[in-house]
């Protein structure tokens, strides 16, 4: 399933999927994304977090076996995979492929990573992910979505913009 990041708070409160794939070209939208996913799993009682970076020499096997075996310190756990290309290579892309066939019970997957091409969406490691669980893209904001997406971030933190504030910050941070 393929929502976006506004999406993905109604999601949460249903229930945790196995499998989240988080992207897209607004890297705070991709942030905050991941950082909901990790509230929500906090809250259902994913105490366990283990945080990892793709990186030349990245050892997927080791990955792989770290997915199958039981938490030390808790009952379900998180595990976050980091993207930063976006391209996890071919032995890579086996073992999601893998992992997304057969996601455990006690694991929240939560892979996140940049923009990403046509190409790199339609792989089977990609479509996997999708099918064993959600895809959370997070677009870019057009320029007439700013007022509100500047209003609704205010309020959440408990400010109420004068007259104008909003469209004069929409003006200003445009672009940036």
């Amino acid at each position: 399933m393929q929502i976006n990041a506004e999406q993905l708070s109604n999601h949460l409160k249903r229930g945790l999927a196995p499998v989240y794939f988080v992207y897209g070209e607004e890297l705070l939208l991709v942030e905050e994304a991941c950082q909901s996913i990790r509230e929500a799993a906090q809250a259902a009682g994913y105490l366990d977090r283990q945080r990892l970076t793709v990186e030349s020499g990245f050892d997927w096997d080791g990955f792989f076996a770290s997915t199958q075996s039981l938490s030390l310190f808790a009952e379900r756990r998180l595990i976050e995979l980091r993207l930063p290309t976006g391209k996890p290579g071919e032995a890579g892309a086996k073992i999601l492929i893998e992992i997304a066939a057969q996601a455990p019970a006690d694991t929240v997957l939560l892979v996140s990573g940049g923009k990403l091409d046509k190409a790199t969406r339609e792989t089977k490691w990609a479509k996997a992910l999708e099918s064993a669980g959600v895809v959370v893209v997070a677009y870019p904001l057009e320029s007439v979505q700013w007022p509100m997406w500047i209003r609704r971030r205010m309020e959440a933190k408990g400010l109420k913009p004068g007259p104008g504030v909003v469209d004069l910050l929409a003006h200003l941070m445009e672009g940036n």
